[in-house]
């Protein structure tokens, strides 16, 4: 059985404080170190996914509990940047930080490369524009995957718009701030996925976008 969790949804991202005592995460996470044409923010996306994933709670801990007083109501504020207006204000992040602290360790998330060719494809679509998960000439997000290979069990896509650093990336798409049913949140946080694709690339609107496609189990095209 296959299971089609496309949701048609997008997280603009917000600026995460930097951390003075970065600890060292496991080698182990790093599944896309080695992996050809991806670029260096690609690879530390999926770095970024399977540091929550392995340990929710000292993710929380380390990376999202020092954003409670960058709010000021709805006003999100970091240091040298704009102020970002946020729909739920710290609301979401309370809400995101408990969430991760309930949350068993999941399996770590292996590259794809149909998966990664399949996230392409979409941020070459939108370099000219357009935001969503369909490509101008109507191509899903499965009908992508399936382009480059073949999914099972179950399937999802991420999108986040404006932002370069892959832990901003993770951090906005984990608290979904507006997302009534936290489909980001959930798709990070999926025990059934074991593979991912990314890709990055610019956007006319946003300057750049992410687009991280999941599956349960994938079969690249050879």
């Amino acid at each position: 059985m296959r299971i089609i969790l496309f949701f048609l949804i997008l997280a603009i991202t917000m600026p995460a404080f930097a951390q003075a005592d970065e600890p060292v995460w496991p080698e182990a996470l790093q599944t896309a170190k080695n992996t050809a044409r991806m670029n260096d923010l690609e690879r530390e996306v999926i770095f970024e996914l399977n540091k929550v994933r392995s340990n929710p709670k000292q993710y929380a801990e380390l990376y999202l509990e020092s954003l409670y007083s960058a709010y000021n109501g709805k006003i999100y504020t970091y240091p040298g940047q704009e102020p970002t207006l946020t729909k739920e204000g710290n609301g979401a992040l309370m809400e995101c930080i408990m969430a991760l602290r309930k949350t068993p360790s999941m399996p770590v998330l292996e590259p794809a490369e149909g998966l990664n060719k399949s996230a392409r494809m979409l941020v070459k679509d939108q370099q000219f524009g357009g935001i969503g998960h369909i490509t101008r000439n109507g191509s899903t997000p499965q009908k992508r995957m399936e382009i480059y290979g073949e999914w099972d069990i179950a399937s999802a896509e991420d999108l986040a718009y404006g932002n370069y650093d892959a832990r901003q990336i993770v951090i906005a798409l984990l608290i979904d701030d507006g997302v009534p049913d936290r489909a980001h949140r959930h798709n990070i946080l999926n025990p059934k996925f074991h593979f991912v694709g990314v890709a990055t690339g610019k956007h006319p609107s946003y300057k750049i976008m992410c687009a991280i496609d999941y599956a349960g189990a994938y079969k690249n095209k050879e």
